[in-house]
């Protein structure tokens, strides 16, 4: 057929030509992987603590969200259930439960999303993510954190910090390329807000990977990271808040002691001391705190050694 002499005719003619030879251009020529660098789009970003610790707002530390529980025999799904918490904090929780290897999963996650901003994708390896968190990158081992994926989106969350509620997953939906095993996962942006005003903590990474398999130490490790300075705790009140499901309370207490003793351990160094109360219902820790919280109590003390010289022998104030 000859070509056609409306020069409007040859004009689409020659545009449409044009788009087929870009499109054919930029055509993959081999199947599409996902690249390790994410692009970051605008939004709200995570703080950004040293390399050396993983963080996470308070309630995720102060609450028996990821319980010291081994699931030998299967874990539990429950609907809506009130998990055990302080600080002003109130969680609800529906899904399968969670733990604190589940845990050592998210606080990564967390660690690569702080490199972008909320609501855009953040890309990791599978290999990547097992060698952080100390473990063999084996079949079992890929297939294992791929179930711990499936369960930290699975679960939902209803909780209130203060004047703030979140409800919603801890990871947004994903995708993995099944060749690069490469996953791409979003933190959902209204996420940050339980970032907001301060109301996060870190915990030293080193130090939690080398308390091992200790479930019940590495929550109280988490716990305990969020405090600068502690009261003391009743035993019954901390084997909430680690999930320890013992009826025993006997052995609950023999538990969380071994836990404080591997945590002032000098492998460790986590706690300076603890001490039993003589009736053994409390228990009181000394922390050896980190730099940003002997400045908190630096201002602590300052603040109140201002009090004190504005105000009388006597507590009255002068003047």
């Amino acid at each position: 057929m000859p070509p056609s002499s409306d020069p409007l005719s040859r004009e689409l003619a020659d545009t449409l030509e044009g788009l087929r030879r870009i499109i054919d251009a930029k055509a993959p020529s081999a199947p599409e992987t996902i690249e390790p660098d994410a692009q970051a789009g605008p939004g709200v970003q995570l703080p950004l603590w040293p390399e050396s610790r993983r963080a996470a707002p308070n309630v995720i530390f102060r609450s028996a969200l990821f319980p010291a529980t081994n699931f030998q025999n299967g874990r539990p799904f429950v609907k809506n259930q009130l998990l055990a918490s302080v600080g002003g904090t109130t969680v609800y929780f529906t899904g399968e439960r969670f733990d604190q290897s589940d845990l050592d999963v998210y606080l990564e996650i967390l660690n690569f999303a702080r490199q972008h901003p909320l609501g855009t994708e953040c890309t990791f390896s599978a290999y990547s993510l097992l060698k952080a968190l100390g473990r063999s990158t084996g079949y079992s081992d890929h297939k294992w954190l791929h179930s711990v994926l499936i369960r930290l989106r699975g679960g939902t969350l209803d909780i209130t910090d203060r004047k703030k509620r979140y409800f919603g997953g801890l990871i947004g939906p994903g995708i993995k390329d099944e060749i690069t095993r490469y996953y791409r996962v979003a933190i959902n942006t209204e996420f940050a807000k339980l970032f907001g005003f301060g109301m996060w903590s870190s915990i030293d990474r080193d130090q939690r990977r080398r308390i091992g398999r200790n479930m019940t130490a590495k929550a109280l490790h988490a716990y305990y990271s969020t405090h600068a300075a502690c009261s003391a705790h009743s035993f019954e009140k901390l084997a909430a808040l680690v999930g320890l499901n013992n009826p025993n309370k006997r052995q609950q207490r023999a538990t969380l002691i071994r836990a404080h003793m591997l945590l002032a351990s000098e492998q460790i160094c986590f706690l300076r001391s603890y001490t039993v109360s003589p009736d053994r219902r409390t228990i009181t820790v000394a922390l050896t705190p980190t730099r940003s919280q002997a400045r908190h109590l630096g201002r602590k003390a300052f603040i109140a050694r201002g009090r004190r010289s504005r105000d009388g022998v006597d507590g009255r104030r002068t003047g």
